[in-house]
């Protein structure tokens, strides 16, 4: 890059000076002879030949969504994409294990076991819920019910909509490649309970399903009609309405569904059961004054006889009905519900507890309500981090499961209401398979259907393991009201432990506050739009925007002002500094308001951290680039000094650049109000220039600044197309992502390669985004995959991850992702990146030779999992029965003769030494074998 004068020269003419070489000269003639090279290069790659140089005219822009699966790529890449991790939890009960030890949560792709005594995971059983590509669908396939097996506590039994359903052994992880399928295509719910035989006690499973005609049906199912293939079940019962959920219980005696607004309940019709075929049951159904929301049922059995049956009905409109003993209210035709009314909107879910005597309900007021039946009384657990979606009591009553809307479950003491057990999962905005529960009520607005920005994630310099995602409180909170977004949290993310550790509010909320106007809308939160940590990590700058509705700004309309100019005017821009703490807290140092303004607030583009020294720039609409710096405060000229007895400091603009094109701004006022600017700015490796992308109207610079001066160094264009999406800087290079993705030598002033994204429509633009891996030297693109039926980016939109290398243009790696990638990253300490999909998913991507920044699987590890071995590893883990006594005196009366005998070491060593990480993401065998050799050959610990 050639630099400029430090006077103060014609800086209008840099504007508009393009890289075109010059023919007469020996120089550009190679640069034209390797261009053109490249050129070919491209065109080979692609199969265009000089049919695709006609589009493109003299550039190098060639489609990179063009390739397929992995053709085109570099031979010598040796890149590959690890399983994935995580998901978002299902609004399906959580399921406790038997004994109480264990956890069973039903994900989006997968079924994940927890230990309730230590939260970390024990076992993660993927589904596989896709069997084709087919781009077409509108409806993928997704779980419905998770049950767990009533005659054998290992194995539970998980339906899909599709009509495949399998039985699972959640203690070895078996049992999820060979599911069972039945005829149905549009499965709505599962039940499953036992029925004792004369010779056996079995499982059977009801299942509730809608038909093309919109009415429902009950069929039942054995595990020996499954094996048999028989895709037709017994029909139990049919009716006209829509299905809503199903409950089957009192040991094959009781079913109760539940329809939109009406209840069927079902006794069994003889007193004995035979065989599956002498399933009949006498059905009655009555109406609800509201629509039915959540359900549950309390049988009471009696020498193996139904006496009495209690339901309770959650609605949407925030009642709940009680029907006490409602076989003999059906008998009698005295039906009385017992109405109970705290909720302001949808009761998601509702339990009677095991003796009958407590409610247990929760909601959207993120409020865990306890009903006193008898006395009238509740008790409320308060201010939870989001709303309530399910609500599970555990076998001996002594526990509750809360399920909430952020991606996280809880386990909670009866008794003292404290949790004893937390799991948290990645808590961005996914596209869910389900409408929310909230969807059953018309609202005065309609939450967001699609994706339409990034998640805004990074990695904190000081403990690289632990990300850093903006999102909100829950998906009901973050969806809002039309395409509006909220994400004023900054969730902590450890990929180590696969766990959430920390949640801060860095911008305002309403968590737990009646957020709803007078007029049924709800009340927006601000989003947080940047994150970036300063080189040693102690300091973190965030940007937060909040507009209000254009339908509240009616009142502030003053002369010819538009109310989206009202609403605009009154819009909130604000930069923060933070002070990270080694606990991971957040501390507000300084606020900015409206660090970028003229006569209307300005957004702020971007905000970049120096790479040697904590120092921030900023870029923002007003043309302007700012530079930030940190001063002690001072008060009567002496540094003032915190609790801790250090100097406090403040953060100020010490520098702001004016940019080239601020100067043709001002001569079309009224056009670039019109228009959408965009921008973004990155230091040098070495942080002595500042390099600006912007553009406004129909021009688009680069600009190099000396960070040390504010000089304008020089100014590149013609290499930007569109909207500027992100800028990165490697070595001497410029990577540029706009609606191409280019790659600029600032040192031979040479565009070295660029190629077109093939999507260019809005949606598809916001989610392009780019990120750089200064230890491998190459860099990440990520694109949306067209879909071919829809324009937007809602459920069913694929994205294509792209790896390139600076010193070869042909992609190192072209990976399809099943779902929307919403964020991605350089993995911290590793050669890759870290994606994040629509399901709440991570993906490692890394070079085949190195241990990806998320540890290995057990699958990767090529264990072998035996009938002889596996059970011994089970048994470290998830072992039921405790050791006796007589067990414990005898083998404390063995003689142990250290000569004859190899050492005893104890299990519970031995499961310590495997509990550091989730068993399903182990570290490398060979520091295991060390730490269990060291064990076994030690020498006692007594001497003779």
């Amino acid at each position: 890059m050639r630099s400029k004068s430090d006077t103060n020269g014609d800086t209008a003419s840099l504007k508009k000076r393009k890289r075109e070489p010059k023919d007469d000269s020996a120089q550009s003639q190679q640069k034209k002879h390797r261009r053109k090279t490249k050129q070919e290069k491209a065109d080979a790659l692609n199969g265009q030949g000089a049919d695709q140089t006609s589009h493109t005219n003299d550039t190098n822009l060639q489609p990179i969504n063009g390739h397929s699966g992995l053709s085109g790529v570099s031979s010598q890449s040796q890149w590959k994409v690890q399983p994935p991790m995580g998901g978002r939890m299902l609004n399906i009960d959580p399921i406790f294990s038997p004994d109480e030890k264990f956890l069973i949560i039903t994900y989006n792709t997968s079924i994940q076991v927890f230990s309730i005594e230590s939260s970390l995971p024990i076992r993660r059983i993927p589904i596989p819920l896709t069997e084709t590509d087919d781009e077409n669908a509108t409806t993928p396939a997704h779980i419905v019910s998770t049950s767990l097996s009533k005659t054998e506590g290992g194995y539970i039994w998980v339906a899909c909509s599709d009509g495949r359903i399998w039985n699972i052994n959640w203690r070895l992880g078996t049992g999820s490649d060979t599911p069972f399928t039945i005829t149905s295509s549009n499965l709505v719910d599962m039940s499953v309970d036992a029925i004792d035989l004369p010779n056996s006690k079995i499982d059977v499973l009801l299942i509730l399903q809608k038909t093309a005609s919109s009415s429902s049906q009950i069929f039942a199912y054995t595990r020996e009609s499954l094996l048999e293939g028989k895709g037709e079940g017994l029909l139990l019962h049919s009716f006209d309405e829509s299905p809503q959920m199903l409950r089957f219980a009192a040991s094959g005696r009781l079913v109760v569904a539940a329809a939109k607004t009406a209840l069927h309940i079902g006794h069994l019709k003889a007193s004995k059961i035979t065989s599956i075929d002498t399933l009949k049951f006498d059905f009655h159904s009555f109406d609800l004054p509201d629509i039915i929301s959540s359900l549950d049922v309390r049988p009471v059995l009696k020498d193996k006889k139904l006496i009495r049956a209690d339901v309770v009905v959650g609605c949407a409109r925030g009642a709940i009905y009680l029907y006490n003993d409602v076989l003999s209210g059906i008998a009698e035709r005295t039906l009385q519900p017992r109405k109970l009314h705290w909720h302001r909107r949808v009761v998601h879910s509702v339990k009677l507890s095991r003796d009958g005597n407590y409610l247990i309900s929760g909601g959207a007021e993120t409020v865990l309500v306890l009903w006193q039946i008898d006395a009238g009384r509740t008790e409320t657990l308060p201010h939870l981090s989001a709303t309530i979606e399910n609500i599970t009591i555990s076998p001996r009553g002594s526990s509750y499961a809360v399920h909430l809307d952020d991606n996280s479950t809880m386990v909670l003491s009866t008794a003292e209401m404290k949790p004893t057990m937390y799991v948290s999962g990645i808590q961005s905005l996914v596209l869910e398979e389900t409408p929310s529960k909230e969807s059953l009520v018309r609202r005065v607005w309609r939450s967001a259907d699609e994706i339409s920005a990034p998640v805004v994630a990074t990695s904190n310099p000081r403990n690289p393991s632990q990300m850093f995602l903006c999102v909100g409180n829950g998906q009901q909170a973050t969806q809002g009201a039309g395409t509006t977004v909220s994400a004023p949290l900054v969730q902590v993310f450890d990929l180590a432990s696969f766990q959430g550790v920390a949640k801060h509010a860095i911008a305002r909320t309403n968590a737990t506050k009646a957020n709803i106007t007078r007029d049924g809308v709800p009340i927006m939160e601000p989003t947080a739009t940047s994150l970036s940590f300063s080189q040693d990590g102690k300091w973190l700058a965030s940007i937060d925007e909040w507009q209000p509705p254009e339908r509240d700004t009616a009142a502030f309309l003053t002369g010819s002002k538009t109310i989206a100019e009202a609403a605009r005017q009154r819009k909130e821009i604000y930069l923060k500094f933070w002070e990270v703490h080694e606990d991971n807290s957040l501390e507000l140092v300084t606020r900015v308001n409206e660090a970028h303004h003229t006569d209307l607030p300005q957004a702020i583009f971007d905000v970049a951290s120096d790479p040697v020294s904590s120092r921030f720039a900023t870029i923002g609409n007003d043309g302007v680039v700012r530079f930030w710096s940190t001063q002690y405060r001072m008060r009567d000229g002496l540094a003032v000094k915190g609790h801790d007895g250090e100097p406090l400091r403040s953060w100020y603009c010490s520098r702001a650049v004016t940019l080239p094109v601020r100067e043709k701004q001002e001569d079309i006022v009224e056009e670039t109000r019109k228009v959408f600017h965009s921008g973004a700015v990155a230091y040098s490796e070495d942080g002595s220039i500042l390099f600006a992308a912007y553009r406004v109207s129909t021009e688009g610079l680069v600009v190099a600044i000396d960070t040390q001066t504010g000089t304008i160094r020089d100014v590149v264009s013609g290499i930007i197309r569109g909207e500027v999406r992100s800028i990165q800087s490697m070595g001497s290079c410029l990577i540029l992502l706009s609606e191409d993705i280019a790659v600029y030598d600032t040192v031979s002033d040479e565009l070295l390669y660029s190629y077109k994204l093939k999507d260019t429509s809005c949606a598809a633009k916001r989610l392009a985004q780019l990120a750089v891996n200064h230890q491998s030297r190459t860099f990440a693109l990520v694109a949306p995959v067209p879909h071919p039926r829809q324009d937007k980016l809602k459920k069913g939109a694929r994205s294509e991850l792209t790896v390139f290398s600076l010193e070869d243009q042909e992609p190192q790696l072209v990976q399809s992702f099943p779902h929307l990638i919403t964020s991605v990253l350089a993995a911290p300490g590793s050669s890759g990146f870290v994606v994040v999909d629509s399901a709440a998913q991570i993906w490692a991507v890394t070079d085949a030779v190195e241990q990806p920044v998320i540890l290995k699987s057990m699958d990767d590890l090529n264990m072998d999992d035996t009938a002889e071995t596996q059970p011994v590893q089970d048994a470290l883990v998830l072992q039921d029965e405790e050791i006796s006594d007589e067990e414990m005196e005898d083998a404390d009366q063995m003689e142990v003769d250290d000569d004859d005998h190899a050492a005893v070491v104890a299990q519970q060593h031995v499961v310590q030494t495997f509990n550091v990480a989730p068993t399903f993401a182990f570290a490398p065998l060979d520091g295991s074998f060390s730490v269990m050799a060291a064990m076994w050959s030690a020498k006692p610990a007594y001497s003779e």
